[in-house]
């Protein structure tokens, strides 16, 4: 993770998407990428926004993998919901007759099937 930079139309892009966020918090992992392409280092900017160091080296992660996209999604929604009980059973049933290689195939199962997102956390939870 170590020379990471943006060329100038990225750092431009990046800001105009800033300007639409209304989500605070997606607006400071903008800030962050913008800051860290701009050649500050991670602990500046974990300084700078108040946030700590691992938070900016998993924005960054989530930039390099996913691009805006992967940095605007937020996989934790507090609470995640609960399916009514007469289909509770069906994603165990599903997952016996059916092979995931990860939670990210299960949890897009689950947004298609059910219209529910679920962390990956709460995937290998429920998996237990």
């Amino acid at each position: 993770m170590d020379n990471f930079s943006l060329t100038c139309g990225q750092i431009t892009g990046l800001k105009l998407l800033h300007r639409t966020l209304r989500d605070r918090r997606l607006a400071y992992r903008l800030n962050a990428i913008v800051l860290l392409g701009s050649g500050w280092s991670i602990a500046a900017v974990a300084e700078a926004l108040l946030v700590d160091e691992t938070t900016i080296r998993s924005w960054q992660e989530k930039y390099q993998q996913g691009g805006e996209e992967g940095l605007l999604t937020v996989n934790y929604q507090g609470k995640s919901p609960s399916l009514p009980d007469e289909q509770q059973e069906e994603p165990a049933t599903h997952l016996d007759e059916n092979m995931y290689l990860d939670s990210k195939a299960i949890r897009h199962h689950i947004k298609k099937t059910y219209g529910m997102q679920y962390s990956s956390g709460h995937v290998l939870k429920s998996l237990n």
